[in-house]
């Protein structure tokens, strides 16, 4: 996973289901839901927002201080890439 700029994956589908995001990955045979966090920091994965600008926005948009947004937001990059939704191939 790229520490600087988290980008999805390009091939990945994604709607928004009843306030949750669902992630469709094809290539895995997999379905994702994701809470309003994790579905926060997924719209972020641009490949343009670096992690520290996420966790910004994630403590401005959900009034936490910036260290637990911050965890919030390492954590759950790291579960992303665990699932392999997140693009391994950038800078």
């Amino acid at each position: 996973m790229s520490e600087n700029h988290p980008k999805r994956r390009f091939d990945i589908s994604a709607r928004v289901v009843a306030d949750e995001t669902v992630v469709l990955d094809l290539g895995a045979a997999q379905i994702h839901q994701l809470n309003a966090t994790a579905s926060f920091i997924w719209n972020r994965c641009d490949g343009h927002c670096t992690v520290g600008e996420i966790a910004e926005k994630l403590a401005e948009s959900f009034d936490v201080d910036y260290e637990t947004a911050r965890q919030a937001v390492r954590t759950t990059l790291h579960r992303f890439d665990e699932l392999g939704l997140l693009d391994s191939a950038r800078q």
